[in-house]
């Protein structure tokens, strides 16, 4: 008897040990979001907050402010979720990278850069990754950058008829100013919807990039990865621009930059841009009317695209299911 009761009170014991390491697991890995048909853990913001701090750990100065935790927590999980949404859109449309491209572009970033091998690997541990993390992040960034030229870039079409008639308009006004600049821009989109505290913790994430520029990372390569924004693909690099053509916000951050430099975090209508000057320049003073055109026509595209983008990721969120949970 006594020995059955050992084994039925060991029994019970195992059970109940069992039944609290479940409800244990099922606490520490809660789900926060639901985005669509896929969850996001708090151990998927552990591991994002882990990456974050470990990049932020590698370009912070002595004496800097960092971000709060809470603010950390709130990045993290607005990345998941962006992630989340384009990763079920890349899906829906099927689009991929291959191993060679990747290496390629792998490669092109090095040689841009003009490191060895060794010397590429040692500056991705300053950041926190390994090689393959990198592949892994840099794969997901360049099929994000597909799905915008897909949805975005292509559905721009600026007609002549449209060129003209705004080069009509603009002639005769200040338009054309000899002031031109080419410079970087690192855009963070705010949606419409945002919080305080989501467009806040996005205005953090602007300043902790910027940060990263002015330590020493490069800034076309910051903006491939991370910008939201026109010329993301190519290093955010947009220009040349009349400064007349610009947003006075963006034209009062660049004013005094010597090309190089980096600006502050301007916020501009559709979220928060860092800018670097590439070069400032005089335009011919009796520019051919075609030169002129073709800036409008880029002043044109640069409107088209920015209005796209902000429809279409308004649209595209709109039509997945998105819950954070309290």
């Amino acid at each position: 008897m006594t020995t059955h009761r050992r084994i039925l009170t060991s029994a019970l014991l195992s059970l109940i040990l069992l039944t609290a390491s479940g409800s244990w697991a099922q606490d520490v890995n809660r789900v926060l979001a639901v985005v669509g048909d896929q969850v996001i853990t708090s151990l998927d913001v552990e591991k994002m907050l882990r990456t974050l701090e470990q990049q932020m750990t590698a370009t912070t100065r002595p004496g800097e402010q960092t971000p709060s935790p809470q603010q950390l927590q709130r990045l993290a999980l607005e990345r998941l979720i962006e992630d989340k949404v384009f990763e079920q859109e890349v899906q829906r449309e099927k689009i991929t990278v291959g191993k060679e491209e990747l290496e390629r572009f792998i490669d092109r970033v090095r040689t841009s850069n003009n490191l060895s091998e060794d010397e590429f690997v040692a500056q991705l541990s300053r950041r926190g990754l390994t090689m393959d993390e990198y592949r892994e992040e840099l794969k997901k960034d360049i099929i994000k950058h597909k799905l915008l030229d897909r949805n975005v870039k292509s559905k721009v079409v600026i007609s002549n008829e449209q060129v003209e008639k705004a080069y009509q308009e603009a002639s005769g006004g200040s338009a054309f100013s000899t002031d031109q600049v080419r410079f970087r821009g690192l855009f963070l989109q705010v949606s419409e919807e945002a919080s305080p505290a989501v467009e806040q913790t996005i205005k953090q994430r602007a300043e902790d990039l910027r940060k990263q520029a002015a330590g020493g990372a490069d800034f076309a390569d910051l903006a491939r990865k991370y910008s939201q924004g026109p010329g993301a693909a190519q290093g955010g690099e947009i220009g040349p621009l009349s400064s007349a053509d610009m947003l006075p916000a963006m034209r009062a951050a660049l004013a005094d930059l010597k090309p190089g430099d980096i600006s502050g975090v301007v916020r501009v209508p559709s979220g928060y841009v860092v800018m670097q000057l590439i070069e400032r320049g005089a335009a011919p003073a009796a520019a051919p009317s075609s030169q002129l055109k073709e800036q409008v026509r880029a002043k044109l595209e640069n409107e088209a695209m920015e209005k796209r983008f902000q429809e279409w990721i308004k649209d595209l969120r709109s039509k997945i299911y998105i819950k954070v949970m309290e």
